[in-house]
């Protein structure tokens, strides 16, 4: 697979939640991106049938139609710790797009997800690569974790997966590390205090993930996130500023999470797309970017069916105090931010609607080609 040389490809691997969708938005206009492949998981914040038909119905509306392939992928998660998320959000995500009472846009049903499943187009893109290709993992990690299970040989090809989430917390700040029932134990009907989404909707995942020896792994924590809330008043005012106008349909895609979830405003932050603006700023070296402070970690996620209100959690430690756990991995992480210099950035290329990720044909798609060459060799 031959991939532009001034261009970092990647494959978007997401739940199709609505943070995802402005992750992929602001993707698609980077010009230092190309959008390989969109992978969609239905064990996140959106069920099976609308994960990948949600991004195809986006990416239409964005005037990306059949540019970019996205393949459909796991429906459950490698183990389930009994947590689901609650229908009530599910159902505000699902009809996000569409409902009367939230976007109310109206999509080309026809539209159709990649002829390959996601594992099986996620371990092609991969091995058929010239170049190490970059991950963006902002959901569950299921797909992943089972592309590198059927085919570890992939596992050189990726360049740097990043995490959008994860949780990393030093041992020396936890109160208790004793297994306590009252506070939390299987099957979880909520995920444990503290941990992340991404991370606790499939610990297996993650932690196959993690061990699989991928060379580079960093993440945008999900506490780190939290320093940057979707606050409409400041989005107004860094509007004003920057002296543009978004169009009704991606101000409205932005700022009506709350709204349409029927969630306060305060509930609702910068999430998969803060993960997607880090992965450009260390892709392109940038100096001046976001995320201000780095920290090199060492951190693994607990998994025993004993561990109670500690199951999912992840810890890191680097020192003494982490001295007898085994199977460490290594993470770089973001630890600081400015808010500022990240809504400036986001607002301005979204607004740019460039659509960089979007110019390649239906035919000239890798999966397309992928197909045809298959069916050329009697196996399609």
């Amino acid at each position: 697979m031959s991939t532009n040389t001034d261009r970092h490809p990647v494959i978007i691997d997401t739940d199709a939640d609505i943070d995802d969708l402005w992750a992929i938005q602001y993707l698609i206009n980077v010009p230092t991106v190309d959008i390989i492949a969109i992978t969609t998981a239905g064990s996140g914040f959106s069920t099976p049938i609308y994960s990948t038909s949600n991004i195809l119905s986006f990416l239409g509306l964005l005037n990306c139609t059949d540019r970019i392939p996205v393949a459909s992928g796991e429906s459950l998660s490698s183990l389930s710790s009994g947590y689901q998320v609650a229908s009530t959000i599910l159902t505000g995500i699902d009809t996000y797009l569409t409902s009367p009472n939230c976007l109310n846009q109206s999509v080309d049903i026809f539209l159709q997800p990649s002829p390959f499943e996601a594992v099986e187009l996620i371990i092609f893109i991969l091995k058929y690569s010239q170049k190490p290709v970059d991950i963006l993992a902002l959901g569950p990690l299921t797909n992943i974790a089972a592309a590198i299970i059927r085919d570890r040989s992939i596992v050189p090809k990726i360049g740097t997966l990043y995490l959008s989430g994860g949780q990393f917390k030093s041992l020396s700040t936890y109160s208790s590390l004793t297994p306590n029932p009252s506070l939390g134990v299987y099957p979880y009907m909520s995920k444990t205090t503290g941990s992340s989404e991404n991370i606790f909707l499939d610990v297996l995942a993650a932690q196959r993930v993690d061990d699989s020896g991928i060379k580079n792994l960093i993440a945008m924590p999900s506490d780190v996130q939290n320093q940057l809330p979707t606050n409409l008043t400041q989005i107004d005012v860094m509007l004003k500023k920057l002296n543009i106008t978004l169009t009704p349909f991606v101000y409205e895609l932005i700022t009506s999470l709350a709204k349409c979830g029927n969630q306060s405003e305060s509930d609702i932050f910068w999430w998969d797309n803060s993960a997607a603006q880090l992965m450009v700023q260390i892709q392109n070296n940038v100096s001046n970017g976001f995320c201000t402070q780095m920290e090199q970690v060492r951190s693994l996620y607990i998994l025993s069916a004993d561990a109670d209100q500690l199951f999912g959690q992840g810890i890191n430690d680097s020192g003494q105090n982490g001295a007898h756990i085994k199977g460490l991995s290594n993470y770089k992480i973001c630890t600081e931010t400015n808010s500022d210099v990240f809504l400036s950035e986001f607002l301005s290329k979204i607004h740019s609607n460039q659509l960089y990720s979007c110019k390649k044909s239906y035919g000239n798609r890798f999966d397309i080609k992928l197909q045809h060459c298959l069916r050329n060799h009697g196996l399609g």
